[in-house]
């Protein structure tokens, strides 16, 4: 069996390789293929098949069930099948379709691949069947050759593997801005930099090679260290957890018991060795805008942590750290999360000629405009810049598919805005608010044709009333693969014919008008 994470909410699985540690050789994990089928001898032809079979290094594990109930029992227990060989006919003619109907309506797994075996098609006619269930194969037994049988399993494991690891960054990156959000929130700089000792200690590491973020804090081993500022050539302790906490305000070379610390360890150029291990522990050192050296000392084994993990993580908290000194009104640990979420959703769909940072400028400039002040403007800038961020959840073929899109292909691409809203509402930070809202409603349209909820007039926050105008704008005049690139006279004209119908036409008048403004940024 594969290794179970008790706390799966917590899963990262996207930052590290899912291997299990086998000696000292590490083998992945094999993927969970379920064989539900009421004939002992499809078990034994199907398994004899692919006895062998691997995909990308990975074997394949085999659960065998007779039955519906069997199936779904089964399934209910294992929540990281890849497959499901199905049978319909089992212990009733619509065993199988029942099993189908069950994952994806009362168990909501919309993971798992569903490849339908049957060998009375008369019982489920295949168009029937794929019109009506939500399954991603369907096939008859006569027909599963070896070469089929292959051919259909290198397929279904691609489709799994792919939606795991959107599902994996959505949760990674929700994490990462709930935590961050967290973070921010303090009021003084101790209380932050001892909430950033909590949070390091819970980038933990099983030897299994599964990471997830401890919510307790019982062990103090783990918890245990501090973090020092270089001050008039001191390194003095501002914060501390456990028994460390007694040394807060002190010269870290007049504290004896601290003098497994190397002063060369703390002395080296953070970004030539970042991470240094020490003898009951480690020392992470940072140096950001401020000039101002800091490290943080957490007690434990390297072993235990996962320093991907902790990199991220530290972006975040120097950028942060730098704020708190500078007492800049925008985080700079903020601009990182984003940055990294921006560069996520553009290596996604491909987006070369920075379609989200040209409509993130336009949107600045547009808020001067509409006399917003310019830290107001500042805001919408960097949480316009998030307004995809749920494409994330689209596969990579359907975003960049040249030919036009089904109907079922549409919905999940206009679902990309419920998607982001989910990723973004969770957070304490108004930009993150913010960025939620427009993430939502930028496709809404005026007269309350648009989507996902069909508002209408000034129910469309007005923030995302003006993203749609600068949204359309840029996408009409630069390259894209779904329709022809408009000039800057037509360009203007098309948004002024849809006032009134996509777009506020008080808002479409200053956009107009303050066109040569607004479009400034390019200069």
């Amino acid at each position: 069996m594969g290794y179970k994470n008790e706390n799966e909410d917590f899963t990262l699985d996207f930052l590290i390789d899912d291997v299990e540690d086998v000696g000292n050789k590490p083998v992945k994990k094999p993927y969970k293929i379920i064989i539900a089928d009421d004939d002992q001898e499809v078990h034994m032809i199907t398994k004899m098949i692919l006895k062998e079979f691997e995909f990308e290094g990975s074997k394949l594990e085999f659960f065998d069930t007779y039955s519906g109930k069997e199936t779904i029992e089964l399934i209910k227990r294992e929540s990281d099948i890849a497959i499901v060989f199905l049978d319909v006919v089992m212990e009733s003619h619509h065993s199988g379709l029942e099993v189908v109907t069950y994952m994806r309506d009362v168990l909501k797994n919309t993971m798992t691949r569903i490849v339908l075996r049957t060998g009375q098609p008369g019982e489920a006619p295949e168009e029937d069947v794929i019109k009506q269930y939500d399954i991603n194969d369907y096939r008859l037994k006569t027909e599963l050759t070896v070469k089929r049988l292959h051919t259909t399993l290198y397929t279904a494991l691609r489709n799994y593997r792919d939606l795991r690891q959107l599902s994996d960054h959505k949760k990674g990156l929700e994490r990462i801005i709930k935590t961050s959000s967290q973070l921010f929130s303090h009021a003084s700089l101790n209380d932050f930099l001892t909430s950033v000792l909590d949070e390091l200690s819970n980038f933990y590491q099983e030897p299994s090679g599964m990471v997830y973020l401890r919510e307790d804090h019982t062990d103090h081993s783990i918890n245990s260290g501090f973090v020092t500022i270089d001050n008039r050539n001191k390194t003095k302790i501002v914060a501390a957890t456990g028994k460390y906490k007694e040394y807060i305000g002190k010269d870290i070379e007049d504290v004896p018991e601290l003098s497994f610390i190397d002063p060369k360890v703390l002395n080296e150029t953070p970004f030539e060795n970042p991470i240094s291990q020490v003898e009951k522990g480690f020392v992470v050192k940072n140096r950001g805008r401020s000039m101002i050296n800091n490290y943080v000392y957490i007690e434990g084994e390297r072993k235990q942590y996962d320093f991907e993990l902790i990199n991220l993580f530290l972006l975040n908290y120097s950028s942060a750290l730098d704020n708190y000194l500078m007492s800049t009104i925008l985080s700079s640990a903020r601009k990182d999360i984003i940055r990294a979420v921006i560069s996520a959703v553009e290596n996604h769909y491909t987006d070369p000629d920075s379609h989200i940072k040209r409509t993130s400028c336009m949107m600045s400039k547009f808020a001067i405009a509409c006399g917003y002040s310019q830290s107001e403007a500042e805001v919408l800038r960097v949480s316009s810049s998030l307004h995809d961020i749920g494409k994330l959840e689209i596969p990579k073929t359907i975003l960049w598919k040249t030919e036009p899109l089904s109907e079922g292909e549409i919905e999940i691409v206009e679902h990309h805005t419920k998607a982001g809203y989910d990723i973004l509402e969770h957070s304490d930070l108004d930009l993150l608010r913010i960025a939620a809202e427009m993430a939502l409603n930028h496709h809404e349209k005026f007269d309350g044709t648009g989507y996902p909820e069909g508002k209408k007039g000034e129910a469309i926050p007005k923030t995302a009333r003006m993203l749609s105008i600068v949204d359309v704008y840029d996408a009409i005049t630069h390259d894209r693969t779904y329709g022809d690139i408009y000039n800057e006279i037509d360009a203007l004209e098309l948004i002024k014919s849809e006032a009134g119908k996509k777009f506020d036409p008080e808002l479409v008048k200053i956009f107009v008008d303050h066109y040569d403004e607004i479009m400034s940024f390019e200069k």
